[in-house]
């Protein structure tokens, strides 16, 4: 039950609160606005006076999520050494090694809620990546830690392949080979910045590698045995 009369601003808040946390509960797909409403005991017009949708709410909450991954992500690539443990930083940071819940992306289990997501993703989270990215490139240069070029140009190369291995991540689809499109891309980068052969360069391609061909090569075992059985 609550009591009292709440700003705009905290019941707002407390209407997402309560929206994570039965989504995290339950998962996505299962929440309704009316759950929120009896979470709460709040009237349908309450809820409607802050959002137009339960869509709305999580997009706001996509959101949150998006900006806490980008602030985890500033402080990893500012508490680096240098440019060049910054982008390994950068590169090696996903969801998953965020300080406390990673969101509600598990919690998403459709198609249409997925895409949602990407949605999101695209309209708040790439630019600010693109500018960390710059902003690494261009400090690493100056301090002749990394060879001379376009930071900008080498960021948005970046960024396309990253998008595509976002987009087909969250969709659950075959990632294996794009891992490796996204792999030749960071060698590439490397290659290019002068700094492909510095022993924590290597180290961080050689562990990324093994994490991204862990899963396939348990597949391929799999589908081995399996054929040896059909024979």
């Amino acid at each position: 039950m609550v009591h009292g009369r709440l700003s705009p601003e905290e019941r707002r808040k407390q209407i997402l609160v309560a929206a994570r946390t039965l989504i995290s509960q339950a998962g996505v797909e299962s929440v309704r606005v009316e759950d929120i409403l009896q979470q709460l005991s709040l009237s349908k017009g309450g809820f409607y006076h802050h959002f137009r949708s339960l869509d709305e709410v999580l997009r706001e909450l996509i959101t949150e999520d998006l900006a806490g991954l980008l602030e985890d992500l500033r402080y990893r690539t500012v508490a680096a050494k240098d440019s060049i443990d910054a982008l390994i930083a950068l590169f090696d940071f996903g969801s998953d090694d965020r300080q406390g819940s990673p969101g509600i992306l598990p919690f998403f289990s459709s198609r249409g809620h997925k895409l949602q997501y990407l949605e999101v993703l695209e309209d708040v989270f790439y630019e600010p990546l693109g500018a960390i990215l710059t902003e690494i490139l261009r400090a690493g240069m100056a301090a002749d830690e990394l060879r001379p070029g376009s930071p900008s140009s080498l960021a948005l190369i970046f960024q396309a392949v990253n998008r595509q291995f976002n987009r087909q991540a969250i969709l659950d689809e075959a990632t294996e080979y794009l891992a490796d499109e996204r792999q030749l891309a960071l060698r590439m980068l490397f290659r290019e910045l002068g700094v492909l052969e510095e022993p924590r360069v290597q180290s961080f391609l050689r562990s990324w590698t093994e994490e991204q061909t862990g899963p396939r090569r348990g597949r391929e075992k799999k589908e081995r045995i399996d054929e040896g059985k059909e024979r």
